[in-house]
């Protein structure tokens, strides 16, 4: 795989890989939803195409892989956290015209980048000492947080179903990273290493927990839906008439389904995204209110650019997984909170620091200590251990 070291050098490095299969086994279609006609139609999936694993040398990988596209990132020492994604949703995110979209494909398919040279950082040479001495490892608790995925419409125009990444994909590929860091990054390596999909024997985390990711459903609306520019009132939205619904699209909430979390993927400019603080698996009317008392097992990210969210799969990914780690227990930290991986070697912000224009160019992507005072205790207290650990 093509790797982008700082300053744009590319260099190949290979990537040993496994399939992760992150579905339900019963999920065997994805659900276009038609709340004008009152209708949900169901289309058969492909296979899994997502797949986690180690990079030759040392470093680990996640990524989505198809005939056409290619989206993940590999974070490997010293060069930190580098990402590849398709070139074709970003140039229709970014309304290019059709026929300039097809003559700079014509000779581009992928971009190829590192996550500290992106703009709109505030220092892209800070590389912070860290805080402290690291957390001491706990045993892992094997558990599972199942999701189901839903959008409002412009998911579906922003990612078509012809798109090399459609919204189903895209779901799934921003899933997969979720996984990644709450199954490999976070967790204790166990005694023998033998998590190959994860790579553990590179694991920095907090050793606090273990949750593999299972996906219950894949869904959009092509029309009605949830509809609000205001991210809480979307999310208020999402809580009312996502998968719960019987039908799925038109009927009233909470009658079907009971998955841990419902993440809501929206096209619109919502100011980044919303979740509730320690919602996963609830279910009651407290998730319909907008208060002090508010907690809800769903939430909501930005996929598509703006003036103060560049879109790119580094910023998907981050801003996905900052709002499920809400829901999982972390609260906003509002100063700086370093995090260090690779023993240290890569030293970056948080996931849950915020920050202006999204998130910086220093790389984000551990919990830190929330993972082990908040994450951790929450998804023992709610979530089922996992059958199997395959």
């Amino acid at each position: 795989m093509p790797f982008a070291r700082r300053r744009a050098e590319v260099v190949e490095l290979e990537v040993q890989l496994t399939v992760r299969n992150l579905r339900n086994p019963v999920l065997t279609a994805f659900i276009v939803k038609d709340g004008d006609a009152g209708s949900a139609p169901s289309v058969p999936l492909p296979p899994p195409a997502t797949y986690q694993g180690r990079v030759a040398g040392g470093g680990v990988a996640v990524f989505t892989v198809t005939d056409t596209a290619v989206e993940g990132s590999m974070l490997v020492a010293p060069d930190g956290w580098a990402f590849i994604e398709p070139l074709e949703p970003q140039l229709r995110l970014r309304g290019v015209e059709p026929g300039a979209r097809e003559r700079l494909l014509s000779k581009y398919n992928h971009i190829v980048y590192n996550s500290q040279d992106i703009r709109h950082s505030d220092n892209p040479d800070d590389n912070p000492e860290t805080s402290g001495p690291p957390l001491e490892p706990q045993p892992a608790m094997p558990l599972v947080m199942s999701v189901v995925a839903d959008g409002d419409v412009e998911p579906l125009r922003a990612y078509p179903l012809d798109s090399v990444m459609p919204f189903w994909l895209k779901q799934e590929t921003l899933l997969n990273a979720v996984d990644w860091r709450y199954n490999c990054l976070e967790p204790d390596a166990n005694a023998a290493n033998a998590h190959a999909n994860c790579g553990n024997d590179f694991d920095g985390g907090s050793n606090a927990f273990q949750a593999r990711v299972r996906i219950d459903g894949f869904e959009v609306w092509s029309t009605g839906g949830p509809d609000a520019s205001d991210r809480t009132e979307l999310m208020k939205q999402s809580a009312a008439m996502t998968h719960q619904a019987s039908p799925p699209c038109c009927g009233p909430p909470h009658t079907a389904g009971r998955s841990n979390l419902v993440h809501f993927f929206s096209g619109k400019g919502i100011d980044g995204g919303y979740a509730s603080v320690a919602g996963v698996n609830y279910y009651g009317p407290l998730c319909s209110v907008q208060d002090q008392n508010h907690h809800c097992h769903h939430g909501v990210s930005q996929l598509i650019p703006d003036k103060d969210f560049r879109g790119s799969a580094f910023h998907q990914q981050s801003l996905v997984a900052h709002e499920i780690g809400h829901n999982t227990g972390a609260e906003e930290i509002m100063h700086a909170d370093v995090v260090c991986w690779l023993f240290d070697e890569v030293c970056g912000t948080s996931l849950m620091e915020s920050g202006l224009s999204g998130f910086s160019a220093r790389s984000i992507y551990l919990y830190g200590e929330q993972a082990e005072t908040k994450i951790g205790p929450l998804l023992a207290e709610q979530l089922e251990p996992a059958s199997s650990n395959p």
